[in-house]
């Protein structure tokens, strides 16, 4: 009987502490944010090279794509309200 009680702690006690599903996606969103980060770094800088329509909804795409992704964050959430509506005065 002593033997049985010990058995049942110890699996208790490893049901406890093992990891979850949601450890693993944590681990492996740690290890990619910064590279997917970057990637919508890029397309800001671009737009804060060259301001206009195109290089505006590039950046919100991004950002967009990136808050959607299940290891995104709101991380670029001001840059998102800066942008606006992207609308640019057309040159004549």
């Amino acid at each position: 009987m002593k033997k049985l009680m010990y058995v049942a702690v110890c699996a208790l006690a490893l049901g406890f502490t093992s990891c979850g599903a949601d450890d693993v996606v944590d681990l492996a969103c740690d290890s990619a944010r910064d590279a997917l980060k970057a990637s919508v770094q890029v397309t800001i800088n671009a737009y804060d090279a060259e301001p206009n329509a195109e290089t505006c909804n590039a950046a919100k795409t991004a950002i967009e794509e990136y808050k959607a992704n299940p290891c995104g964050d709101n991380s670029f959430d001001a840059v998102l309200t800066g942008l606006g509506a992207c609308e640019f005065a057309q040159e004549v």
